[in-house]
Order: C-alpha cells, then structure tokens, then sequence
C-alpha cells in the first residue's frame, strides 16, 4: 500500500517517468484522474477544475469562494487515492500533502533547463523562444501555486526522499531507481501510517462536503479527524450553523461522531441569522 508522489518539472519527463514506476510496481497511476474524480463527486465541469489546478491563483482569486471550494475539492479526491494505496500520484502538490504519511515516497523529478527546452519544443512543435517561455512560466506558476498552499518552496530538497535529474538517461533508468526506493524498508506501511493517511483523506473528505454545500460553502471550518471521530471548529454567526455543518459532516461515509468548537461573533450588518 505504499505510496509514491511525484512533483516534476515541465519537460523534466515525470509523466513518462510516473508511468513507468507505476508499471514497475503494478501501481495505479494517477496524474488527471484526480481532475476527473473531483469533478464527477462534487459536479463541477471538468474545465473549471483544470483551471484552478493548473495555474496559480491571483492575490484576489485567493479570496474568491468559488475557486476556494474548487481547491477542497482536488485536495479530497487526491487523498481519496492516497487512501487506496498502490497508487503512483503525479503532481498536485502531492508530496507535500502527503508530507506526513510515513509509507509516501516522495519525489522530484528535474532537469537541466536547455534540456528542458529542447523536449518541450520536441513534444509541443513550437520553437526555442517558445518552449523557453513556456518552461519559465511554468515554473513561476508552480512556485506561487505550492507557496500560497503550503507556504513551502516547491524546489527544496528536504521536502522530498529523492530527487531525480532526467537530463542523462531514459525515464527507464530513473523508474527503476524510484521503484527500488519505494519497495525498501523505510517506506512500508504501518498501522500507524496507515491509520494517519485515512484521517487526513476523511478531514478532506468532510471539508469537501461541507464545501459543496451552498449554506455553508462560505465558512472556514478547521477539521480534524481521529478514527472517525471528527472535530470541527470554526467562527460563525449563530450556533445553528455550527449544528448544520455538523449534520452534513456526519452524513459522510467513515464519520462515527462529530463535536464542534464554536466561536460566535455578532453580525454587524442586518441580515438572516446564519
């Protein structure tokens, strides 16, 4: 049930790479499914997600609801993977999501920028002034994307167990050096990691559904998850928010009980109690 999560570079092959692990390993390989998972539970059109997923947010769209929710949402369906095991996860952040789970292998993959370059131009067909566009914007994106969501450094070593440079050799090489690192010691499951992996899928999980409820999409509510017993905590208007939130949160599959800390703060303008 070991997990492997990948970050990579554009041009850098880790797709190519991801997929061979995968093989190796007789792992699932997911890299868009996420997209397609999150779309199809919380009906959201594909195009929308795709969006959200692949460029940063702007300062402004970080306070936009909307596209917040769409965020809970890939956040959910990737740690439904995770959950699964065997599974070969590409991008999303997903080394630093799973930064926690002891049995998550977690690794970049990378290559020299002219050879980054020449490939993007090879796969795209467009021309060097082209493809090195591409490249910097692509990491400029992905910098901003990884530090508004973890506030970490997406090219930091520490953040992984290996990081691979494609620039020398076929992906083939490289996937065996990731099968071999995912299949030692230090990254079998245990009860323990295992156990840590469903938590954070079933906090996912409750914040996506509280997400995707139109009363409640609007609420930040911190929550935390133990064996099924779920807390929630956030700041509302009126305890009957809090006690709807709790409603959906037990209508989620694995939740055996839910309890709820609640600050409530007057309105200061008139409107519905909610």
């Amino acid at each position: 049930m070991t997990i492997v999560a990948i970050s990579s570079e554009l041009g850098s092959r880790g797709i190519q790479v991801g997929q061979a692990v995968a093989e190796r390993l007789n792992f699932e390989f997911v890299d868009r499914e996420i997209i397609l998972q999150a779309a199809s539970k919380y009906d959201v059109k594909v195009e929308e997600l795709s969006q959200i997923d692949e460029r940063r947010l702007s300062f402004w769209e970080r306070f936009d609801e909307v596209k917040r929710r769409y965020l809970i949402f890939i956040e959910s369906a990737l740690l439904t993977f995770a959950e699964r095991g065997s599974v070969v996860i590409r991008g999303r952040g997903a080394p630093l999501l799973l930064r926690e789970i002891a049995h998550a292998f977690k690794v970049r993959i990378t290559a020299p920028f002219e050879v980054r370059i020449r490939r993007v131009m090879e796969e795209e067909g467009v021309d060097q002034k082209t493809a090195q566009a591409r490249v910097k914007a692509f990491d400029r994106e992905q910098a901003a994307r990884i530090e508004y969501l973890f506030g970490a450094d997406w090219t930091s070593p520490s953040h992984y167990d290996l990081v691979v440079n494609t620039g020398r050799s076929t992906w083939d090489a490289y996937a065996d050096l990731i099968a071999y690192g995912a299949k030692s010691e230090p990254y079998r499951p245990t009860r323990e990691s295992i156990q840590k992996v469903k938590d954070l899928s079933l906090a996912a999980s409750v914040r996506a559904a509280l997400a995707a409820d139109p009363t409640l999409s609007h609420l930040h509510i911190e929550v935390k998850a133990d064996r099924g017993e779920v807390a929630l905590r956030g700041v509302v208007f009126s305890p009957a928010t809090m006690e709807l939130a709790a409603e959906v949160a037990k209508r989620v599959e694995g939740v055996t009980s839910v309890t709820c800390e609640v600050v409530e703060v007057p309105r200061i303008y008139p409107g519905p109690m909610m």
